[in-house]
């Protein structure tokens, strides 16, 4: 009885390593939905697609996803943004400028500059926005929001 116990163990665990997914997986590419407790008055969505390499045909590097973003419903004048994300040590990142970034009281949009970091297995993160002048003239700071990203 212990053997077939252990050996069921055994087998077991060997199906769960075989199909479990690597530490440092690809994204899938496709479009994600953005959840995030950043924006009130829209949600955004990803189009994840393979990163190109210059020169080349169907060569797709590994841990590249070019990311581009589009608000829904899409609203006249709001900024589209989007960047080269780099997997490294299991998430990835990329930087972008966002016209509109900082959402100011009764008043105008300021730029910022927006890092996107989520984890490669979770697809969970933050999204840190940092400014150079803030609402009402108030010195620059940075906001943090977590967002997750869910399949479409």
């Amino acid at each position: 009885m212990f053997r077939v116990t252990v050996g069921a163990a055994a087998a077991a665990l060997a199906v769960g390593t075989a199909v479990a997914p690597a530490a440092g997986a690809d994204m899938a590419f496709g479009n994600y939905e953005v959840l995030s407790n950043r924006w009130t008055d829209a949600s955004w969505v990803w189009a994840a697609y393979p990163c190109e390499t210059p020169g080349t045909f169907d060569q797709m590097p590994a841990g590249c996803v070019t990311v581009s973003a589009v608000d829904r419903p899409h609203f006249f004048g709001r900024a589209y943004y989007g960047g080269t994300a780099r997997l490294v040590n299991g998430q990835y990142s990329f930087t972008t400028d966002v016209a509109d970034g900082l959402h100011c009281p009764m008043g105008p949009y300021l730029p910022t500059r927006d890092t996107y970091t989520w984890d490669a297995n979770t697809l969970s993160g933050v999204v840190e926005s940092r400014f150079e002048v803030g609402c009402f003239n108030a010195p620059p700071g940075t906001n943090t929001w977590t967002f997750a990203l869910v399949r479409m």
